[in-house]
């Protein structure tokens, strides 16, 4: 949720922050030439800005992904060793229950 609204105030900001930068751009008292190439230095800057904050988003998601990856491959590894050892009880159990009977049966031919 806090994710959500983060992006939406850093939406709100850079929209707010280009409506006002081509505002004041477009009433400085400059040739149209010269304006247009303030527009266009500004946008681009506004652009590398969102290209650099998308990969640092980009950065932060991959590394969070492989972070969900390492405590998934680490729940399965525990799973597995769970299973194993119960695996390891129930052969000790079975081997256990076939000694008894086999002495059961031993006394009851003697």
């Amino acid at each position: 949720m806090r994710d959500c609204n983060a992006g939406a105030v850093l939406g709100g900001f850079l929209a707010g922050a280009l409506v006002g930068g081509a505002i004041a751009l477009l009433f400085a008292p400059r040739s149209g030439a010269e304006t247009r190439g303030m527009i266009r230095d500004f946008v681009d800057d506004e652009i590398d800005m969102v290209k650099d904050k998308a990969a640092a988003a980009r950065d932060y998601v991959e590394s969070e992904v492989d972070r969900y990856k390492r405590k998934a491959r680490q729940a399965v590894n525990k799973i597995e060793e769970v299973v194993e050892e119960a695996k390891e009880r129930v052969e000790d159990e079975i081997d256990a229950v076939k000694k008894a009977v086999g002495r059961r049966a031993t006394h009851q031919t003697a």
